[in-house]
């Protein structure tokens, strides 16, 4: 997941964050100096997440799609 994370923040790239009681979050991140809390800005607030408090994680490629 940490490989993953930090592709993201590489790239720029979105991700959706999942917590064991299915709650998520979805934003850009920032790893931190300590490689044991996230940063990330989602739809209400920036806030540090513990690393060990996140159940799973996905990449939100944004993508325009043309009608033809």
């Amino acid at each position: 997941m940490i490989k993953d994370l930090l592709i993201a923040e590489k790239k720029g790239y979105s991700v959706c964050l999942v917590f064991e009681d299915n709650s998520k979050y979805i934003g850009k991140i920032e790893m931190s100096a300590d490689k044991e809390r996230v940063k990330i800005k989602h739809q209400k607030a920036t806030e540090w997440i513990p690393l060990h408090d996140i159940v799973s994680c996905s990449t939100v490629i944004n993508s325009s799609f043309k009608k033809n």
